[in-house]
Protein backbone atom coordinates (compact mmCIF):
# COMPACT_ATOMS: atom_id res chain seq x y z
CA UNK A 1 0.00 0.00 0.00
CA UNK A 2 3.09 2.65 0.88
CA UNK A 3 4.90 1.98 -2.30
CA UNK A 4 1.03 2.25 -4.48
CA UNK A 5 1.01 5.12 -2.94
CA UNK A 6 4.32 6.65 -3.30
CA UNK A 7 3.56 6.13 -7.15
CA UNK A 8 0.63 7.91 -6.83
CA UNK A 9 2.73 10.70 -5.61
CA UNK A 10 5.57 10.52 -8.10
CA UNK A 11 2.85 10.63 -10.73
CA UNK A 12 2.89 13.26 -13.46
CA UNK A 13 -0.67 14.62 -12.01
CA UNK A 14 0.90 14.90 -8.49
CA UNK A 15 3.53 16.43 -9.97
CA UNK A 16 1.57 18.76 -12.27
CA UNK A 17 -0.74 19.46 -9.00
CA UNK A 18 2.32 20.21 -6.53
CA UNK A 19 3.48 23.07 -9.68
CA UNK A 20 0.27 24.48 -9.70
CA UNK A 21 0.10 24.91 -5.73
CA UNK A 22 3.65 26.43 -5.81
CA UNK A 23 2.71 28.94 -8.33
CA UNK A 24 -0.60 29.72 -6.84
CA UNK A 25 1.55 30.20 -3.61
CA UNK A 26 3.48 32.29 -5.06
CA UNK A 27 0.24 34.37 -6.29
CA UNK A 28 -1.47 34.81 -2.96
CA UNK A 29 1.69 37.41 -2.15
CA UNK A 30 0.74 38.88 -5.61
CA UNK A 31 -3.22 39.14 -5.31
CA UNK A 32 -2.42 40.76 -1.79
CA UNK A 33 -0.17 43.27 -3.10
CA UNK A 34 -2.65 44.49 -5.73
CA UNK A 35 -5.88 44.01 -2.83
CA UNK A 36 -3.39 46.83 -0.78
CA UNK A 37 -2.84 48.76 -3.90
CA UNK A 38 -6.13 48.84 -4.81
CA UNK A 39 -7.79 49.35 -1.37
CA UNK A 40 -4.76 52.36 -0.89
CA UNK A 41 -6.42 53.89 -4.24
CA UNK A 42 -10.24 53.36 -3.90
CA UNK A 43 -10.54 53.19 0.05
CA UNK A 44 -11.93 50.21 2.55
CA UNK A 45 -15.67 51.25 1.50
CA UNK A 46 -14.68 50.04 -2.29
CA UNK A 47 -13.21 46.79 -1.26
CA UNK A 48 -15.46 44.51 -2.80
CA UNK A 49 -14.24 46.23 -6.18
CA UNK A 50 -10.80 46.34 -5.27
CA UNK A 51 -11.05 42.58 -4.67
CA UNK A 52 -12.18 41.80 -8.08
CA UNK A 53 -9.48 43.88 -9.88
CA UNK A 54 -6.90 41.94 -7.27
CA UNK A 55 -8.22 39.13 -8.63
CA UNK A 56 -7.76 40.29 -11.95
CA UNK A 57 -4.79 41.39 -11.51
CA UNK A 58 -3.52 38.32 -10.15
CA UNK A 59 -5.50 36.04 -12.28
CA UNK A 60 -3.37 36.90 -15.23
CA UNK A 61 -0.07 36.62 -13.62
CA UNK A 62 -0.78 33.24 -12.27
CA UNK A 63 -2.02 31.92 -16.17
CA UNK A 64 1.22 32.79 -17.46
CA UNK A 65 3.07 31.68 -14.33
CA UNK A 66 1.20 28.00 -14.88
CA UNK A 67 1.48 28.24 -18.96
CA UNK A 68 5.73 28.61 -18.58
CA UNK A 69 6.21 26.16 -15.75
CA UNK A 70 3.52 23.79 -14.72
CA UNK A 71 2.29 23.29 -17.94
CA UNK A 72 5.92 23.88 -19.56
CA UNK A 73 5.93 21.45 -21.98
CA UNK A 74 3.37 22.87 -24.04
CA UNK A 75 5.52 26.20 -24.65
CA UNK A 76 5.34 25.49 -27.96
CA UNK A 77 1.74 27.05 -28.45
CA UNK A 78 1.14 29.53 -30.75
CA UNK A 79 0.14 33.25 -30.25
CA UNK A 80 -3.05 32.47 -30.88
CA UNK A 81 -3.08 29.21 -29.07
CA UNK A 82 -2.21 31.49 -25.82
CA UNK A 83 -4.46 34.00 -26.51
CA UNK A 84 -7.47 31.24 -26.48
CA UNK A 85 -5.97 29.76 -23.47
CA UNK A 86 -5.59 33.17 -21.69
CA UNK A 87 -9.73 33.45 -22.83
CA UNK A 88 -10.76 29.72 -21.23
CA UNK A 89 -8.09 30.91 -17.64
CA UNK A 90 -10.61 33.82 -17.40
CA UNK A 91 -14.18 32.06 -18.06
CA UNK A 92 -12.72 28.30 -15.80
CA UNK A 93 -11.84 30.39 -13.14
CA UNK A 94 -14.73 32.51 -12.87
CA UNK A 95 -16.45 30.44 -11.13
CA UNK A 96 -13.69 29.95 -8.47
CA UNK A 97 -13.27 33.58 -7.70
CA UNK A 98 -17.29 33.92 -7.87
CA UNK A 99 -16.82 31.36 -4.87
CA UNK A 100 -13.93 32.89 -3.71
CA UNK A 101 -15.30 36.69 -3.62
CA UNK A 102 -18.23 35.82 -1.77
CA UNK A 103 -16.66 33.64 1.20
CA UNK A 104 -13.98 36.75 1.45
CA UNK A 105 -16.78 39.10 1.76
CA UNK A 106 -18.91 37.10 4.04
CA UNK A 107 -15.83 36.83 6.40
CA UNK A 108 -14.59 40.87 6.47
CA UNK A 109 -18.71 41.80 6.94
CA UNK A 110 -20.12 38.59 8.75
CA UNK A 111 -16.88 38.04 10.74
CA UNK A 112 -15.28 41.19 10.20
CA UNK A 113 -11.77 39.70 9.16
CA UNK A 114 -9.07 41.58 8.16
CA UNK A 115 -9.70 41.81 4.59
CA UNK A 116 -6.46 40.90 3.94
CA UNK A 117 -7.24 37.44 5.90
CA UNK A 118 -10.34 36.68 4.55
CA UNK A 119 -8.57 36.78 0.83
CA UNK A 120 -5.68 34.35 1.58
CA UNK A 121 -9.03 32.12 3.12
CA UNK A 122 -11.27 32.12 -0.04
CA UNK A 123 -8.05 31.43 -2.53
CA UNK A 124 -7.07 28.47 -0.56
CA UNK A 125 -10.44 26.77 0.04
CA UNK A 126 -10.87 26.63 -3.48
CA UNK A 127 -8.07 25.88 -4.92
CA UNK A 128 -8.40 22.03 -5.55
CA UNK A 129 -11.54 23.08 -7.33
CA UNK A 130 -9.77 26.05 -9.57
CA UNK A 131 -7.07 23.24 -10.17
CA UNK A 132 -9.96 20.81 -11.22
CA UNK A 133 -11.52 23.12 -13.89
CA UNK A 134 -7.48 24.32 -15.08
CA UNK A 135 -6.40 21.17 -15.76
CA UNK A 136 -9.14 20.03 -17.32
CA UNK A 137 -10.42 22.98 -19.73
CA UNK A 138 -7.65 25.03 -19.95
CA UNK A 139 -4.52 23.30 -20.14
CA UNK A 140 -5.54 20.70 -22.09
CA UNK A 141 -3.31 19.24 -24.44
CA UNK A 142 -3.34 20.85 -28.25
CA UNK A 143 -4.05 18.12 -30.63
CA UNK A 144 -1.81 18.29 -33.75
CA UNK A 145 -2.79 17.38 -37.23
CA UNK A 146 -0.53 14.67 -39.11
Amino acid sequence: MLARLSGLLRGPLCQRLLRYALVGGLGIPIHLLALAFFLYIMGNGLYPLALAFAFEVSTNINFIFNQLYTYGEQKHLSIKAWITRAIKAQMASLSAQIITYFLALMLTSGLHLNPYLASTIGIVSVFFYNFAIAHRFVFRQVQTRH
